[in-house]
């Protein structure tokens, strides 16, 4: 539980059923409060493998990325 001067969070895992939110641990939620929902996806859907094999090799580059950082100290220092 995260605690910060006058608020506290608890993050806890959940089930969600036709609409209603099933906590795994209920005894650790307080009788009444707010809460943020984050609805994380299902495992159900199946990555699209033709669209990640597309996109395979599409992010590399020719510049050598410890070359082009010493390039950019090195302007840095001659200012």
């Amino acid at each position: 539980m995260l605690v910060s001067p006058g608020m506290a969070y608890l993050t806890m895992d959940a089930e969600i059923d036709h609409g209603r939110i099933i906590a795994s641990e209920p005894q650790k939620l307080p009788p009444t409060g707010r809460a943020l929902l984050t609805v994380l996806e299902s495992g159900e859907r199946k990555p699209d493998l033709e669209k990640i094999q597309s996109l395979l090799g599409t992010l590399k580059t020719s510049v050598d990325a410890v070359e082009w950082q010493r390039q950019m100290r090195a302007e840095w220092d001659r200012r």
